[in-house]
């Protein structure tokens, strides 16, 4: 089975922007413009550093055992995932000299080229995600260690260091995975600005035997904080975990904090569950209930 797209996070952390731009417009001496716009600049470019660990995942899967752990020989391979689904795409892998079957090691690399590969959702990507893989994907203490040559997404430049660790407790039947992210940039190339960003997160994907009830869940222990283009600084906490089911877009269960500067607060809660898209957002003592559409 496949963890393709992580149940769609892009598309859903996007929608997230769209709540806040509405709960400044109804709020905006509670809200401003430019938290709006910061709260939803750390929604996306996060969402592309996940992108990022869901794409190892998918792409370390992919090989077979002679092509992942085989003798030095570079083999292109293809991957069935919509975001590979473009011309031009080379994807290669590349085994260590210590690579065994049992332990595997090497490099696998997604060239997205120059020009532009437009996935299904419409995102698109340029440059390189250099994937160094040591260790099966399912097995706790497995490491893959993303880097960027010149990628981007959307036109944002993405950078840094992402290394996404199989940790204790992990099964295949629920994997259990951290990803740490170090020196992470993202440069928004329309107008040169950066933002900078760190985070810590540990997630666990609980798989059913029909792929339809599989769910994902976001640690509470999980934290990032960065520099916003706008050069503010924020952190952001979970003060319970957030479950994400597949098909429903959103979160369905858990808080998220936001602190701006670290003096405005600003929580989103995403219900008990229910698949129904509504959540309340609390500033500053003020509490709202808005659906997501």
């Amino acid at each position: 089975m496949k963890m393709n797209n992580l149940f769609g996070k892009i598309a859903a952390l996007t929608m997230i922007g769209g709540i806040f731009f509405v709960a400044s417009c109804t709020d905006e001496d509670r809200l401003t413009v430019a938290d709006t716009q910061d709260i939803t600049e750390e929604a996306l470019t996060d969402s592309y550093f996940q992108d990022m660990d869901d794409m190892a995942g998918v792409a370390i899967n992919s090989p077979n055992e002679t092509q992942l752990s085989g003798g030095r020989v570079s083999t292109t391979i293809t991957i069935e995932d919509q975001r590979f689904k473009c011309a031009g795409i080379v994807v290669t892998v590349e085994p260590g000299p210590n690579s065994t079957n049992d332990t595997p090691q090497g490099v696998l690399t997604i060239n997205f080229g120059t020009t532009g590969c437009t996935d299904l959702k419409g995102n698109i990507r340029t440059g390189k995600l250099i994937f160094t893989y040591n260790g099966r994907r399912f097995k706790p203490g497995s490491t893959v260690v993303t880097t960027t040559d010149n990628y981007t997404i959307n036109g944002i430049l993405i950078e840094g260091i992402r290394t996404l660790t199989n940790i204790s407790g992990s099964t295949q039947e629920s994997p259990k995975f951290n990803a740490i992210l170090e020196n992470g940039k993202a440069t928004f190339l329309a107008d040169e600005t950066v933002a900078e960003r760190e985070s810590n997160i540990t997630w666990q994907w609980v798989r059913a035997a029909n792929a339809v009830e599989d769910y994902l869940v976001i640690d509470q222990s999980s934290t990032a904080n960065g520099i916003t283009r706008g050069g503010r600084t924020y952190t952001v906490s979970l003060s319970k975990a957030l479950k994400y089911k597949r098909f429903c877009g959103i979160a369905v269960e858990g808080i998220k904090t936001y602190t701006i500067d670290g003096t405005k607060t600003v929580t989103i809660d995403y219900g008990d569950g229910a698949c129904d898209k509504s959540v309340v957002i609390s500033v500053n003592g003020v509490t709202r209930n808005l659906n997501v559409n």
